[in-house]
């Protein structure tokens, strides 16, 4: 998600970074202004579906019998459900926490913590910034200056090092922004 959720990275945003005496606070940003034009669009769409659906399911609710009942059922639980988890993707937050020797990856939706995940800091421990590309293309492989966009560059990742445990923190299609990330926990990882 890192590469859709960016985390801040310069100390004067108050609101996603947030500067305690012996503690940082990272929120990432959320989507883009263009993104809650597509929702918009993505559920006009899907109100136009839900009307035309809803009567139908109806009918087969009264007189339907065996899998028309579990065809009705699982259409109106996808009418409810789906807009929920589709909205839910606006309503993401990831937070990193780090104090002195604890780091904590929060995971938000709607405001609401639903996955945490703490990680105990070691004097060996270590953030570090790799670049990460799955798989070569073939304007990669050929290497010629005429495919030189369309190669396949990939992205970094900040990992926290623990002797043989590696712990995925975020991604970035700049490396430079994961640097200013990794500086900033740095700062206040003192183990």
């Amino acid at each position: 998600m890192g590469l859709i959720y960016l985390f801040p990275t310069k100390d004067d945003d108050p609101d996603h970074i947030v500067v305690t005496k012996d503690s940082l606070l990272l929120r990432s940003y959320g989507l883009p202004p263009i993104f809650w034009f597509y929702l918009i669009a993505i559920l006009t769409i899907f109100s136009f579906l839900v009307l035309n659906v809803w009567n139908p399911a109806q009918k087969m609710l009264k007189i339907g019998a065996g899998i028309d009942i579990v065809i009705a059922y699982s259409l109106l639980v996808l009418i409810f459900i789906a807009p929920i988890i589709l909205i839910g993707f606006y309503f993401y937050e990831k937070n990193l926490k780090i104090s002195k020797n604890k780091l904590s990856i929060i995971h938000k939706v709607f405001f609401l913590p639903c996955l945490t995940k703490n990680y105990i800091l070691k004097k060996d421990d270590q953030f570090i910034v790799e670049h990460f590309v799955d798989s070569p293309n073939m304007a990669r492989i050929k290497d010629e200056s005429a495919m030189k966009a369309f190669q396949n560059r990939g992205y970094y990742q900040l990992i926290l090092k623990q002797n043989t445990k590696r712990v995925f923190i975020d991604r970035h299609t700049n490396h430079s922004q994961l640097v200013k990330i990794k500086r900033l926990l740095d700062s206040f990882a003192q183990v």
